[in-house]
């Protein structure tokens, strides 16, 4: 996560754009995030009832640039798709057994040094994913996530290619190699180590700008 923030001054600035949201739009909201997209200061992206959305400047004051609205309506709607596509306990869960496999180095150490960084790579995005600053939905930091979990998947799929030889003899394998390759194919699934995050965010973008458009179209302030 780039930058310092302090967490107490932030929940400060989020009651504020509440209060300020509810000023402007004259009914209760139903979420508040704080965006900061690629370029300019920091937005406050509103839903409301309908649905209907309002962004707020770094001012507080209603944004009046479309152009700008659909920068931070695209930076929200992209956090949105990295929070729900990573998740902190499965990646956290996979260590124990890329872990469990170390036993098997001296036999395969090659496939376990790469399972060892594709574990580390998935504990830094666990970290990421609970870290009190992501408050703030921001591009930069959503991009950097994406290449910690590239790391991540490089690392697995490394490990899926130089271990994909044992099931052609699985049947003359130690049991206990077997289920410890098992039991780490089902952790990194569970971790979404199998799909690249970067490939999932660029793929959504063409319906992350069309979603943007229709908000631009639903906001309760004019926008041009």
């Amino acid at each position: 996560m780039s930058g310092d923030l302090d967490i107490a001054r932030m929940e400060g600035d989020m009651m504020a754009a509440r209060e300020a949201a509810v000023g402007v739009a004259g009914v209760p909201m139903l979420g508040l995030r704080a965006v900061q997209p690629g370029t300019g200061g920091r937005a406050w992206l509103v839903a409301l009832e309908g649905p209907a959305f309002l962004c707020l400047d770094h001012a507080l004051d209603p944004e009046a640039s479309i152009a700008r609205f659909r920068d931070v309506a695209q930076a929200g709607l992209a956090a949105e798709l990295a929070d729900d596509a990573v998740h902190a306990d499965a990646l956290r869960a996979f260590r124990a057994p890329a872990d469990a496999m170390a036993a098997w180095a001296g036999e395969m150490p090659a496939a376990v040094e790469a399972l060892g960084r594709a574990a580390d790579a998935a504990d830094e995005l666990a970290a990421w994913r609970d870290d009190p600053r992501r408050i703030i939905a921001s591009l930069v930091d959503i991009d950097a996530a994406a290449a910690v979990q590239e790391r991540a998947h490089a690392a697995y799929a490394t490990f899926a290619a130089l271990t994909e030889p044992l099931v052609e003899r699985q049947d003359s394998l130690d049991p206990a190699l077997l289920q410890a390759v098992i039991d780490v194919e089902r952790a990194a699934d569970a971790a979404g180590l199998g799909a690249s995050l970067g490939k999932m965010l660029a793929e959504a973008m063409p319906g992350i700008i069309e979603a943007a458009d229709e908000m631009a179209r639903a906001h309760v302030t004019p926008l041009s």
